[in-house]
């Protein structure tokens, strides 16, 4: 799924040119990080990740409703455990994974707090913390940085456009890393392929593909955007949600009640809503305007 992440709040532009480049430094304790980034730093959890043949050690951000992301890929077969200082391994069962911004999505068997997580600033330094766990039964060290976000840009309407952004250079072997504003609240989240994205939309982003079952929903079209506005329906997939409902030539203009302009739009849209959910589709067929219930699939 193609999907252009230009949603308020979601990303930001980082003004390389201007900044200077980070430092990387490496803290052999929590009390050698900065002291605004200790508490978030502790509060990840540990994932331990067994396949056959092999077990993989990672840390994992923890987000609302007791789920976790990290930007391992975690096959869906893979024995999970996770542990705390207070808790060792307990039981964690995968949920699935965000191929657009490259984070797998887990459920704690355990209530672990949640971070505390803040909207990503506008030019304001942030330290970068990347974990890093040699065995579940040593505690991590940590790289961490100074760097800074810069400002979003707004298009000719004066709309706000956050998109990912890639982290500074000298970040590049930073790993399922967090940005740490000065109050101690995580802004943003390093994917693997060292973007930032802002840590409150990747954890809306957990919450849809968990309430999905896993998946961001899918109508069963294929299309283009209509001149005028809406989305040309030129196919329907056979076994779709679409299938009974929409046809070759119809043109779709909402969504759940919310106007779709470009196909760009409704790809986004899709993005955001849970899988096997039931969705309502406003199309236009004949110049008449007809709504239909449909129960989404999953996006494969």
């Amino acid at each position: 799924m193609a999907v252009a992440l230009v949603m308020g709040s979601f990303g930001l532009y980082l003004t390389q040119s201007s900044n200077p480049p980070a430092t990387p430094h490496l803290a052999l304790t929590l009390d050698g990080l900065p002291a605004s980034s200790r508490t978030a730093a502790a509060d990840t959890v540990d994932l331990s990740i067994a396949t056959p043949g092999h077990v993989d050690v990672v840390a994992a951000m923890v987000l609302p409703h007791n789920l976790a992301v990290t930007t391992t890929q975690i096959p869906s077969n893979a024995l999970i455990t996770g542990s705390t200082p207070g808790d060792v391994n307990f039981p964690v069962h995968w949920v699935g994974r965000d191929q657009v911004m490259g984070f797998s999505i887990v459920r704690l068997g355990r209530h672990v707090p949640a971070l505390s997580f803040a909207p990503l600033p506008a030019s304001k330094w942030v330290v970068a913390v990347s974990p890093i766990l040699k065995s579940s039964t040593k505690p991590p060290q940590y790289a961490w940085a100074n760097t800074i976000l810069g400002d979003p840009k707004s298009d000719a309407r004066g709309v706000i456009s956050y998109l990912s952004t890639r982290s500074d250079a000298n970040l590049n072997n930073f790993v399922d890393a967090i940005a740490i504003n000065q109050n101690g609240q995580v802004v943003a989240v390093l994917s693997t392929d060292h973007r930032w994205y802002s840590a409150e939309f990747v954890a809306r982003i957990a919450y849809i593909v968990a309430t999905g079952r896993g998946c961001h929903a899918s109508l069963g079209i294929v299309g283009s955007s209509a001149q005028g506005g809406g989305v040309a329906v030129t196919r329907v997939i056979p076994k779709s949600p679409a299938q009974y409902q929409l046809k070759k030539g119809d043109v779709i203009t909402a969504l759940n009640g919310k106007p779709i302009d470009t196909f760009d739009a409704l790809d986004t849209a899709l993005y955001l809503t849970p899988a096997f959910t039931t969705a309502r589709v406003t199309f236009v067929r004949d110049a008449t305007v007809h709504h239909a219930d449909m129960t989404l699939a999953c996006a494969l």
